[in-house]
């Protein structure tokens, strides 16, 4: 799409909007829970002045914040923040409750406890879609449960959906799951040379050439074994880009990028490597 339309233009100010609201409502729910926090230091905790009094806020709320920006932070970089997040809900928790006990009456119980959870709720939906966007942008994949369609789908072909979840599962390289880089390659050690023979002292004599080798005819539908270059995929996309290039070669074409996009999802610049590692075996092309 142009950038100069209509619908490009809205798509550049929408965002920065979006966000600009769903801060200012974050601020207002933390600025009106410190109020009451501060009220109820002040009026129901003993030994608390008006300024030692803000305190209190500044101890659950600012805790609940501080939790929420660690969050932020994680999600933009792509990293997992499971304890920030428990304890950026559970600050909320706390400050919801003092919120909702020194009010007098029902109505103004939930609207003061309804404070801190409408701020900190707002802002875990825009952590939750910055991690989408992170996801987008680096191609991975994020594991999601539905439980919804999970149960609808066992009940219909139980043996299938086993199989299927575990397949899911153990392709999660092991290193990702520990949290650890990826391990590096060991490289193939170097062949020892073999020392020449001694020339041999009596005369040479004539003998026949020998005859030139027949070449082999290699068929031309064999999948490379061992690609020298290329990304590493899970065992069942490996399968399914080994499926794309065989039906490439039996209709007599080449092996593209479109290819590998029809059986997996992967960034483009990915999909020309995977591509480019199938044509070619050790800098050769194939025949």
């Amino acid at each position: 799409m142009d950038q100069d339309t209509p619908q490009s233009k809205a798509h550049l100010w929408l965002s920065p909007v979006a966000l600009g609201l769903v801060a200012l409502a974050a601020v207002m729910g933390w600025a009106a829970s410190f109020v009451g926090l501060h009220e109820y230091g002040m009026t129901s905790m003993t030994g608390f002045t008006y300024w030692t009094a803000w305190l209190v806020p500044a101890t659950f709320d600012g805790a609940a914040f501080a939790c929420t920006l660690m969050t932020y932070r994680a999600s933009i970089h792509g990293r997992s923040a499971l304890r920030a997040r428990l304890l950026m809900w559970g600050f909320t928790a706390v400050s919801s409750w003092i919120n909702w006990i020194h009010q007098p009456t029902l109505e103004t119980r939930l609207v003061a406890a309804g404070l801190p959870v409408a701020a900190v709720a707002v802002f875990d939906i825009v952590l939750l879609e910055m991690r989408a966007d992170y996801e987008a942008r680096s191609g991975r994949t994020k594991f999601r449960l539905r439980p919804g369609l999970l149960v609808l789908r066992w009940l219909v072909d139980r043996t299938g959906t086993t199989t299927a979840f575990r397949a899911q599962i153990t392709a999660v390289p092991v290193h990702q799951l520990i949290g650890q880089a990826a391990p590096a390659e060991i490289p193939a050690p170097e062949p020892t040379p073999t020392p020449a023979p001694a020339p041999d002292p009596r005369p040479a004599t004539p003998a026949a050439s020998p005859a030139p080798p027949t070449p082999v005819a290699t068929p031309t539908t064999e999948i490379p074994k061992a690609v020298s270059k290329g990304p590493k995929l899970p065992p069942p996309m490996v399968k399914a880009v080994q499926a794309a290039y065989t039906r490439a070669r039996d209709e007599g074409r080449e092996f593209t990028a479109d290819d590998v996009h029809a059986v997996i999802k992967v960034p483009a610049d990915k999909a020309e490597q995977i591509a480019a590692s199938y044509s070619t075996t050790n800098g050769h092309a194939l025949a």
